[in-house]
């Protein structure tokens, strides 16, 4: 009877140990195949970071320029402050860029090229060069340095445009988007403000004196006609309207003489460039709204910038300029 009990707990002893054996032989499977499983999506996620494209082709006035899809040192001409905007410094931009008023908190530590001088960008050390000079000769020694991206001067005739192209070639698309919305709302209030003291039917011209010369300009990047006709959308005389705007002329020479002829109710008038412009001269004083006292003489350093920056703060100047002369019209 000894002998028979002992023959059964042996055989449960030999039966546990297989048991036993087993579970740490499926455990051990079960361990490696996760592991194994761990390993090849670390390979998988680390070979798509690998054959993620490092370049890409932007369709330009020379052609498709292959570009960085990241770059790390951009050198700019013209389009400083719509980079900054985007969340990208640039190592260099030129001396006109640096000195808009409208982003001098933004501009540490970006070198200044003069006027694009290839010598001055070579030292930079460029992996992209953005510009708006079409100059052959200076695309030219540029492209030799960098890839080079020409936009020529009203490439982008809005905000939106703007702030949408330079996005898509630098691949902020998502940071474009959530700039114009800000931008969007901002504009909405101000427009909403401005037309709260306007009377029906109330027009406005932009007029310039440069030099010797005479200036109407539209809604494009001259003198504040972004952010006057396209983003504020104060209404023009209806001669601005048909030889201008209608007929996507940004700008026009004129004599004195004819100025009244485009004159609005109000007159937003930037004087440049030593301009010989006497306002006691009985053409001038003729025109209406120097009668009544509604000009606005523009700040050239403020309005001379056409950037998406430039425009919103221009806009909200126009806006301020417009209400403080209606409550002054109030008082008489």
């Amino acid at each position: 009877m000894f002998k028979s009990k002992l023959r059964v707990m042996l055989t449960m002893l030999v039966l546990c140990s297989i048991f036993i054996s087993a579970c740490g032989a499926n455990g051990n499977t079960a361990n490696q195949a996760g592991s194994a499983g761990e390993t090849a999506t670390g390979t998988d996620t680390a070979k798509t970071e690998a054959s993620a494209p490092t370049t890409k082709k932007v369709p330009t006035i020379n052609g498709d320029i292959e570009i960085p899809t990241d770059p790390q040192r951009i050198v700019v001409d013209a389009y400083l402050p719509t980079l900054l905007l985007l969340g990208e410094k640039p190592v260099g931009a030129t001396a006109k860029d640096l000195e808009n008023v409208h982003i001098q908190d933004l501009i540490d530590g970006i070198e200044n090229t003069g006027e694009s001088s290839a010598e001055k960008i070579v030292e930079l050390n460029p992996d992209l060069i953005i510009s708006a000079n079409s100059d052959p000769e200076l695309y030219e020694k540029l492209s030799k340095i960098a890839p080079t991206v020409i936009l020529p001067y009203e490439t982008y005739r809005g905000v939106h445009e703007e702030v949408e192209g330079l996005g898509a070639i630098l691949g902020k698309e998502e940071e474009a988007k959530e700039w114009l919305a800000g931008f969007d709302e901002k504009i909405e209030a101000l427009r909403t403000k401005v037309n709260g003291v306007l009377e029906e039917g109330e027009t406005f011209s932009i007029f310039g004196a440069f030099g010797k010369t005479f200036y109407l300009y539209g809604d494009g990047i001259y003198r504040g006609g972004l952010a006057i006709y396209k983003e504020l959308q104060l209404t023009p005389p209806a001669t601005i309207q048909k030889e201008l705007i209608d007929a996507n002329v940004t700008y026009k020479e004129v004599s004195l003489e004819v100025l009244k002829d485009y004159a609005g109710d109000y007159i937003f008038f930037d004087k440049s460039n030593g301009a010989e412009m006497d306002k006691k001269d009985k053409v001038w004083t003729s025109i209406e709204a120097v009668k009544q006292d509604r000009v606005f003489y523009l700040d050239a350093k403020r309005f001379w910038p056409f950037d998406p920056i430039a425009v919103l703060a221009q806009a909200e100047e126009v806006t301020d300029m417009i209400v403080s002369q209606k409550e002054k019209e109030k008082t008489k």
